[in-house]
């Protein structure tokens, strides 16, 4: 909600206002589905809204990127042993 309004806000000021900047920091919406258990058994699927910050995206990526080199390097020195 504080980056719509931020958005509104640089939209208002017409040719002063940076809208790529805040554009730039929107997440996406991700409709998702999730399986519904109860006690009789499945009772269907329920929907909701999931965001993806541009933020979470780069971390995780890095996140991974961090765990191939760790592993790559464990493989390194077990081969070498």
């Amino acid at each position: 909600m504080l980056l719509e309004e931020w958005l509104n806000k640089e939209k208002s000021f017409d040719e002063l206002g940076n809208v790529e900047l805040v554009t730039a920091k929107l997440p996406k919406k991700l409709k998702k589905r999730r399986h519904i258990e109860t006690e009789d058994g499945p009772a269907g699927y329920e929907e909701y809204i999931d965001y993806l910050f541009p933020e979470e995206t780069q971390t995780t990526y890095l996140k991974s990127l961090e765990a191939a080199l760790k592993w790559k390097k464990q493989k390194i020195v077990s081969d070498d042993d």
